[in-house]
């Protein structure tokens, strides 16, 4: 039943940004919301599970995922557009390795609890979605990514076990981190470079 539910939830994001994107209030609320969903989940699961699993190396690898766009940004100012693409890029893929993983949360034996905590960050995630990757990469993108991040999930449910393990591996913690790191980076330079 969670399965369904993330999936519900995540799909409904878009409808919700949609909706709001008609009264400008509304749009900067929801805009906040997904900066401060993305961060909340940066803060409290990415980077302090990479820490955990990573060790001290993780923070240096988060700081170098922190400079990775700065740097892409300097070496091609004149292709700005494709440094960005690139780093929502990465981005995807690090959201199809968390949706993994959440998919492995949403089992039983992970607890009620967390599964309704993944159910419901699933909402502003498919908000983050349809607003950045649309517009990057138009709606069939858009599309395609909830298609894998929905693949992915499903894949993490079904095979629980052995996803586990491979999500506790240091070089996934170590990934994971690289890409918080690109995140803070987008979070926090949003509005200054139209990410």
């Amino acid at each position: 039943m969670t399965l369904i539910l993330s999936i519900v939830a995540l799909l409904i994001g878009p409808a919700i940004y949609a909706a709001g994107r008609q009264n400008r209030i509304a749009r900067r609320a929801l805009d906040g919301l997904i900066l401060l969903a993305i961060a909340v989940i940066i803060a409290v699961h990415v980077v302090p599970e990479a820490l955990r699993q990573g060790g001290q190396l993780a923070f240096v690898v988060i700081l170098l995922g922190l400079a990775f766009p700065a740097l892409l940004e300097r070496l091609f100012r004149s292709a700005s557009d494709t440094a960005h693409q690139f780093i929502v890029a990465l981005a995807a893929t690090g959201l199809l390795i968390h949706a993994v993983v959440d998919g492995v949360g949403l089992l039983p034996e992970s607890g009620t609890s967390l599964a309704y905590a993944i159910v419901l960050h699933r909402l502003p995630v498919g908000m983050a979605i349809w607003c950045v990757v649309r517009p990057n990469f138009g709606t069939a993108a858009a599309v395609s990514v909830f298609i894998l991040v929905i693949a992915a999930t499903v894949v993490g449910y079904f095979l629980g076990a052995p996803i586990l393990e491979l999500a506790e591996t240091r070089t996934v913690a170590l990934f994971q981190a690289f890409i918080a790191g690109s995140l803070i980076h987008v979070v926090i330079f949003r509005h200054a470079h139209h990410h």
